[in-house]
């Protein structure tokens, strides 16, 4: 059974008892790991003893002893298996064979990435619940965020969520760890809002992708360069950053077309869905312009994008998009 909700999904693995099956995919990890801790949790409440596997161990361990050999001091376990995908062919044929025979552990497995088209997969999905973990749209962000907010006890006004979510930049994991230093910082109970958020991050030694966006696209080229050095040092994926920036540059470039069109520009906000703490820094990068031609900032995106996916440094893909927006900006 294919499980699209999030919140569903966190409630099966709660009540989770013997004989379930859950298998999680996707190559969002944040997900998966709330929900493996909510299993534990479970399993911890049944009693039950954990056991975590990946391919590389069965060559010694044989599943079908790990499933029918019971324990003096526990009624059951929790089995985790990673890189489900890649087990061994026999490997996979023994664990069908186990499924479909039935026991009284939980089983949760995951594979190494995207869920991958095939009757192994499609076995676990039948006999048990599977989700897919992706990042979530933009609209649904909020949601985590006040989810997150609320689990470290502070509360964040609507432009502080949305500074929030502004730094993550569409990514779960960095959202979670922006609520925790914000709470870290000002302490459960508080009330923040977006310069109490900016406050709390000011400051760390890694800069984020909402400022490199901010510094290419104000032509702040040498700024932009140093910034883009730190995020992929510290592991941000480039092709998340090259979206993100392109995602700016666009709206930037939608706004100025409003703005010249005779739009005021409290509704070119409205009309875009800009919240105001992020018009007021839109609104000044619609005031500079680039002698550089649409046509070859367009083309130096495409470049960029094709070369990330081909394997081509990211640093050089990249760094041409900032040459190309902040060529000559007045």
């Amino acid at each position: 059974m294919i499980v699209k909700n999030f919140e569903s999904m966190l409630k099966r693995t709660r009540s989770a008892a013997g004989g379930d099956i859950f298998l999680i995919s996707g190559e969002e990890h944040y997900q998966s790991g709330r929900l493996l801790d909510a299993l534990r949790d479970r399993a911890s409440s049944l009693s039950f003893e954990t056991v975590r596997l990946m391919p590389d161990d069965l060559g010694e361990v044989s599943l079908t002893a790990i499933f029918s050999e019971g324990s003096l001091f526990s009624p059951g376990k929790l089995v985790i298996i990673g890189d489900v995908d890649k087990l061994s062919r026999s490997q996979k044929k023994e664990l069908e064979s186990i499924v479909a025979g039935g026991f009284d552990n939980i089983l949760f497995c995951r594979t190494s990435g995207r869920k991958p088209s095939n009757s192994f997969i499609k076995v676990l999905e039948s006999s048990g619940v599977s989700f897919t973990c992706w990042e979530p749209f933009s609209n649904l962000m909020w949601k985590w965020t006040r989810t997150l907010a609320e689990e470290e006890g502070i509360t964040l006004t609507r432009d502080g969520s949305q500074a929030v979510e502004a730094i993550a930049s569409g990514k779960l994991e960095r959202l979670a760890d922006v609520v925790i230093r914000i709470a870290l910082f000002h302490g459960r109970g508080a009330k923040v809002n977006s310069s109490a958020v900016y406050e709390a991050v000011h400051g760390l030694q890694e800069t984020s992708a909402f400022q490199f966006c901010s510094e290419t696209l104000s032509g702040r080229k040498e700024a932009a360069m140093v910034s883009l050095s730190l995020l992929l040092s510290s592991g941000e994926e480039p092709i998340r950053l090259l979206a993100l920036l392109y995602s700016q540059w666009k709206q930037v470039q939608s706004a100025r077309e409003l703005l010249q069109r005779g739009i005021p520009p409290q509704a070119v906000a409205k009309k875009l869905g800009i919240p105001q703490f992020v018009w007021r820094g839109i609104e000044v990068h619609t005031r500079k312009s680039s002698k550089c031609a649409t046509s070859v900032v367009l083309e130096s995106f495409a470049s960029a994008d094709l070369g990330l996916k081909r394997g081509a440094d990211p640093l050089a893909s990249i760094a041409s998009v900032i040459l190309a927006l902040t060529s000559a900006v007045e």
